[in-house]
């Protein structure tokens, strides 16, 4: 047997009631091509509870190890996607090594991926991380650990693992042909009905290498899955499911086309693009089947963009901010509700460029409808390793937290004038503009229900008992007639805790 899980987040807002999409893919995968493995596939918040205390993760723990004693898995994949999930990953990898030191131990997904070498020198808890996409050598792992052989290859492409303090990297893999993508098999999980998000990746990767992006370490290429295999595959899922509400999982969404029949479906689609690829007319021929749409906005300055480089020149930028406004005109037409992201204090801002998207973010929220919208805008953070961190580096005034790869690393000193503080006002500012109607509210709700709330707000007496797994109130309970219960007390705790809810992603970490 092999498990393949879905850890704990510390980051509160990343929780969204939908099936571990990543592993159920490599998952269902990895059962086509090897029919004598017995996969299962683990979401821990689903299947164990979210825990909001040490003590409530340690009984989450001790009951998934009661469970892996019975079921004696020959090896564990763990996904890691976040750096809100890397040190719980960690913490995961230790106590099933204590549990089970002949457990092998492998990990994919972004975190993993940049940050290899650092998670070696961690822990020596893992055996083997996978780098980029994860179908292939995952083949090659469970069908050697099935056959009882040594997973350690340096013929296959896209591992690396360390050994004797010396790390070894084998060449890097192929791309993924996603014409051979496998059907998705709710089967793999222990309660697939209790999914009422479903997620779907229409594509992976991004041709525009924005320089705050991790997609391009995994994927710097932009492949579609094609329709034949989407069409049968949701068509499949909708079926099993009682999932009502689609979320396209894409980092470029474009497959307009397909609408048609994701309306046969009777589902309501939420999927983001980026500001300039969106085309504003199609927007009534979508908007009966559109839940939410979120638009990869991030700043209304030139020089912010361009450092970002998300627009070439000045041209593409006029473009850039035509479309947007455009976008959201045809979204307020239609009451659709909108999501705009954006980031404040980005390495060399001054205040002049955050007065420009505060001026942008009010001129859009002067034409809101009652399909509402909010400002998803947060702090930024300059993670090892990455583009923006080299940035951040090269400019001699900017000033950020070196808390390094498992850290937050939050830019304190986007430029020479410019203090977090005032940073942070402007965020206030911009959040504050967002407008909370109740169709937004209902559908925001359905798919991110402990959106922007902070992590004390679960601990609010008006939650009932029958949210919590436990008597202790320390393990949320994220399914069912639980989840249902709490999406209804949302609206109260949002109004209790406003003040909270545009402040620093901190204060929506779990207390772990």
């Amino acid at each position: 047997m092999i498990l393949l899980i879905e850890p704990i987040s510390k980051n509160l807002g990343m929780y969204v009631p939908a099936y571990p999409l990543p592993i159920l893919e490599i998952g269902s995968f990895v059962s086509g091509m090897i029919h004598k493995s017995e996969i299962r596939v683990i979401s821990l918040p689903m299947d164990y509870g979210l825990p909001l205390t040490h003590q409530g993760k340690r009984d989450v723990y001790s009951q998934f190890l009661r469970d892996l004693a019975k079921l004696k898995p020959r090896g564990i994949g763990i996904s890691c996607t976040a750096i809100a999930q890397a040190e719980e990953v960690v913490d995961l990898c230790e106590l099933i090594k204590e549990e089970d030191p002949d457990i092998f131990i492998f990990l994919g997904g972004y975190f993993p991926t940049i940050y290899y070498e650092d998670l070696f020198s961690r822990t020596s808890a893992i055996d083997m991380i996978v780098l980029g996409e994860g179908e292939l050598p995952a083949v090659n792992i469970i069908e050697r650990l099935e056959a009882g052989k040594n997973p350690f290859d340096e013929g296959v492409p896209g591992l690396a693992w360390n050994k004797d303090g010396q790390i070894h990297l084998t060449k890097t893999g192929i791309r993924f042909d996603l014409a051979k993508k496998a059907t998705l098999n709710l089967g793999l999980l222990k309660y697939p009905g209790a999914y009422d998000i479903l997620p779907y990746a229409f594509s992976r990767g991004c041709p525009y290498h924005c320089n705050f992006c991790m997609e391009e370490f995994l994927r710097p290429n932009r492949k579609e899955v094609p329709d034949e295999i989407i069409t049968k595959d949701l068509t499949n899922l909708s079926g099993k499911g009682k999932a009502n509400t689609l979320l396209i999982g894409d980092a470029l969404f474009r497959s307009f086309h397909l609408f048609p029949f994701l309306r046969s479906l009777g589902m309501k689609v939420n999927f983001e693009t980026r500001a300039d690829i969106l085309d504003p007319s199609i927007i009534p021929e979508i908007a009966d089947v559109c839940g939410i749409f979120a638009i990869g906005f991030e700043s209304a300055s030139y020089d912010t963009l361009r450092r970002m480089n998300k627009v070439k020149d000045e041209a593409h930028y006029r473009k850039y901010l035509s479309n947007t406004k455009a976008i959201f005109r045809e979204a307020v037409r239609n009451e659709i509700p909108v999501m705009v992201f954006m980031i404040a204090g980005y390495p060399g801002d001054t205040e002049e460029d955050l007065k420009k998207s505060l001026a942008f973010a009010g001129e859009l929220s002067e034409t809101s409808g009652p399909g509402g919208h909010v400002f998803k805008i947060g702090e930024c953070h300059v993670y090892p390793k990455t583009k923006i961190h080299k940035l951040a580096l090269s400019l001699p005034e900017v000033v950020f937290d070196d808390d390094g790869v498992f850290g937050q690393n939050i830019v304190r000193q986007p430029s020479k004038n410019l203090d977090f503080s005032t940073v942070s006002d402007y965020i206030g500012k911009i959040f504050d503009l967002s407008n909370y109607a109740p169709k937004l509210q209902e559908r925001m709700i359905n798919i991110m229900p402990y959106f922007r709330l902070p992590a004390i707000a679960l601990s609010d007496e008006m939650i009932p008992s029958v949210c919590f797994k436990d008597g202790e109130r320390t393990i949320f309970n994220v399914h069912g007639e639980s989840l249902l219960a709490f999406r209804k007390l949302v609206p109260r705790l949002t109004v209790k805790y406003k003040k909270w809810l545009s402040s620093q992603r901190s204060i929506r970490s779990l207390p772990l």
